[in-house]
């Protein structure tokens, strides 16, 4: 993973999600309550060889560190639309798309909804309205 990714606050509902780290560095973020300020305070920075698992309906987020991190994730049960995603995003990348399309509210969506990522904050707000303008189509 390229450093400085992160991900917006979200939760599943379908699978919990374990980070197992495997070289670099970054922090993973876990709160029970939906307030951002909870979840900022919650950073707990990962080890090589101790992961940490995420239960489903649990708020969360990573952020990589400075450096190329190598990360395991592992999702309980496995979930198909989420393999899918990867296909799409690793087919992306391969076609040299994937940065140019970084910043996409469209990709976003499409990222949010296979994932079962159930956004939370200022990310979801941004969600919201490109859900409404499809809708309005």
């Amino acid at each position: 993973m390229t450093p400085g990714t992160s991900v917006p606050p979200h939760f599943h509902k379908r699978f919990s999600e374990s980070f197992d780290l495997i070289s670099g560095s970054m922090s993973v973020y876990s709160s029970t309550s939906p307030e951002l300020d909870a979840l900022e305070a919650s950073a707990k920075k990962l080890e090589i060889g101790k992961p940490v698992t995420v239960e489903p309906k649990v708020y969360h987020q990573y952020k990589v560190g400075g450096e190329q991190t190598v990360l395991r994730r592992i999702l309980t049960p496995g979930d198909a639309n989420f393999e899918r995603l990867l296909k799409i995003l690793n087919g992306l990348h391969a076609d040299g798309k994937l940065a140019e399309m970084s910043q996409s509210a469209v990709l976003m969506a499409i990222v949010m909804g296979l994932s079962d990522a159930h956004l939370i904050g200022p990310g979801k707000e941004m969600l919201d309205g490109v859900e409404a303008a499809k809708k309005k189509r």
